[in-house]
């Protein structure tokens, strides 16, 4: 345990991030409606993404790394995503791997899954299923007929690999948007009822969505629902033996707190660490210190694939200045999520939430 933790507080010390986001493409085979990635996705180029050999050099010029995402469009649909990710276990010591997956190709998703475990047995990792509604409504949402099918049989094929493999969870998440706001505790339960997962994650439609009205919801309403989802994660306390993950979980939960204020504030309640020891890596090579703030810090293709050039470049500077200086703000749970972990005026709310998840 204390090599776990050693290893969380030397990323304070980093001069690359300890937390990426890494878009490997911009190629989906849905269209949801919430969607805030919708424009890199309609005018996806698979010919301009970057290669396994560039990838290769991003990941030799980055520190050892805590976290990391492997997102996109759907990043199931890069054959070499089992690749790409053992490059950054070898080359960065990456101790989480989460993959977001639409589930639309259930016996794919689980031979790729499958890889990775095989692979890289002292990584944890995360294959999160998207469900936002019950049968046709989440097909509804997430724009193509027969989805909710294929996430039953995606999440089989995944509990199977489960007597082989320990390092892995299977979570699923829920995007709160207008079309699915008043059905949330509908769909907790029926996973609960017909998943045996290890979390379910409630998130917040952000950024320009595909249909702007997805953001129509109001901030009780969105309160009253991370409050059910926070009861029913305190009633499946004590399953975590990993610290690091655990702490994680609690500050999940104090993140929704934080979320709420920000909403009814206007404003960043912590300080933001995006681009510091948080960062977004496009599917092209560009650099963004987060999701939501579209001021590029740098191109890797033009820097020599070398992140340092860009956070300490004078533009790179720059959008760290602006973060600081504007304190502009988000509900970007990922980057609220570093936030809290890296402040430590935050720890006595995550101690607090820590005590009842023991």
């Amino acid at each position: 345990m204390a090599s776990k933790i050693l290893s969380l507080v030397k990323s304070f010390f980093s001069k690359t991030p300890s937390y990426v986001i890494f878009f490997i493409t911009a190629k989906c085979n849905s269209r949801c409606r919430m969607c805030f990635y919708w424009k890199n996705i309609e005018k996806h180029q698979e010919q301009k993404e970057l290669t396994i050999d560039e990838i290769k050099k991003i990941s030799r010029n980055l520190n050892n790394i805590q976290y990391l995402s492997v997102s996109g469009g759907e990043p199931t649909l890069r054959d070499d995503m089992p690749e790409i990710v053992k490059t950054f276990v070898k080359n960065n010591k990456v101790k989480f791997v989460s993959v977001p997956t639409n589930a639309l190709q259930p016996e794919r998703i689980a031979g790729l899954s499958e890889d990775m475990f095989r692979s890289c047995p002292g990584t944890s990792f995360r294959i999160a299923l998207s469900i936002d509604g019950i049968g046709k409504e989440h097909d509804d949402i997430r724009g193509v007929k027969g989805n909710f099918e294929k996430v039953g049989e995606t999440y089989r094929l995944l509990d199977r690999l489960r007597s082989k493999y320990r390092n892995f969870n299977i979570d699923v998440t829920t995007v709160y948007s207008s079309f699915n706001k008043d059905k949330i505790k509908d769909i907790f339960n029926w996973v609960e009822q017909n998943m045996k997962i290890d979390n379910h994650v409630l998130l917040l439609t952000r950024g320009n969505p595909r249909e702007g009205i997805a953001k129509d919801v109001t901030i009780e309403g969105y309160e009253k629902a991370a409050k059910f989802v926070e009861k029913r994660t305190f009633k499946k306390r004590g399953r975590r033996k990993d610290i690091r993950l655990t702490l994680l979980r609690a500050a999940k939960l104090v993140m929704r707190d934080v979320i709420s204020k920000t909403l009814k504030q206007k404003r960043m309640v912590l300080p933001c660490v995006a681009g510091d020891k948080f960062v977004i890596l496009n599917e092209t090579g560009k650099v963004y210190p987060c999701e939501l703030l579209s001021m590029e810090m740098g191109d890797l293709r033009q820097e020599n694939y070398d992140i340092k050039r860009i956070l300490f470049s004078a533009k790179g500077r720059k959008v760290k200045k602006f973060i600081k200086d504007t304190k502009c703000f988000c509900t970007f749970e990922c980057a609220i999520q570093n936030n809290i972990i890296y402040n430590p005026l935050a720890y006595p709310a995550v101690l607090k939430k820590l005590v009842f998840l023991r």
